[in-house]
């Protein structure tokens, strides 16, 4: 079941990576004991802007559990657009799923990268 979760990813990466507005995707897929699996990746955009993410998965049975996430979204310059995250903060949010702006951190719920990715296109006007 991760491993089928690691296979639609790769596709979706596939398939940005093949449009004219990603220059360049990267992804690596870490399995670990106990039914768990890490993966990262990176795509560079046509404007220089960056996602970055990282999934830290578990399967249990029939279902795959998103433990940690992170996707990373910076400008040109390298500055903050938002990164969706559910790290523990201190003091703590209202909300274990949250998303970073430029200047605040409101809650939001955890995305799926395909989510992240149709939103960051159409923002930016690609699709």
């Amino acid at each position: 079941m991760i491993q089928t979760y690691f296979t639609q990813i790769k596709r979706l990466i596939e398939q940005y990576a093949a449009t004219s507005f990603v220059l360049e995707a990267t992804m690596h897929i870490e399995m670990r004991p106990g039914g768990q699996g890490y993966l990262t990746g990176a795509l560079i955009f046509v404007d220089d802007s960056t996602l970055r993410f990282s999934e830290y998965l578990d399967q249990t049975g029939e279902v795959v559990d998103k433990l940690m996430y992170t996707y990373h979204y910076q400008d040109t310059g390298h500055q903050l657009t938002f990164r969706y995250d559910n790290a523990l903060h201190k003091p703590a949010l209202s909300s274990v799923t949250h998303k970073h702006l430029p200047t605040q951190i409101i809650s939001a719920p955890a995305p799926a990268l395909d989510e992240v990715l149709a939103a960051i296109a159409a923002t930016r006007g690609w699709v």
